[in-house]
């Protein structure tokens, strides 16, 4: 088995990776994480992580992301870093792409209270004909 968490930073990622690792520690399976960093400025830029007409280091992204990862996990773990254009082109069509690369039988996928019991929130439809379980991990 594999558990696979989307990760981007956010305390409702960390929450679920962490939960992700607790489990996998205690079943003895492997975790890993997926990042999709945008490759261009325009989503980085509606998401104010950057002013308008600034670049956006997509690299120095990256290896942010992959340092929180490495830093949650051990040497048990592996992490899995994914790249696609800005997540508004359809995040959940990449996520089961991932899902189906890593042959993810659990889906750990950070969520607040904003975003209600919906599982197609903040990702698409993750959980529509998917051959992985999806455990929902509140962050409080």
């Amino acid at each position: 088995m594999v558990f696979l968490v989307p990760f981007d930073g956010s305390p409702v990622s960390e929450a679920a990776l962490a939960r992700a690792v607790d489990h996998g520690q205690a079943l003895d399976e492997q975790v890993v994480a997926v990042s999709f960093v945008p490759t261009g400025a325009d989503y980085a830029e509606r998401r104010k992580w950057i002013q308008p007409d600034e670049d956006f280091a997509t690299e120095t992204a990256s290896a942010d992301l992959r340092r929180k990862i490495e830093e949650a996990t051990d040497d048990a773990e592996r992490s899995f870093e994914a790249r696609a254009n800005a997540p508004t082109d359809g995040i959940g069509d990449h996520i089961r792409q991932a899902a189906d690369d890593v042959d993810a039988s659990i889906l750990f996928v950070g969520a607040s209270d904003e975003a209600d019991d919906r599982l197609t929130t903040p990702f698409g439809d993750i959980a529509v004909d998917a051959d992985y379980d999806v455990f929902i991990v509140r962050s409080h």
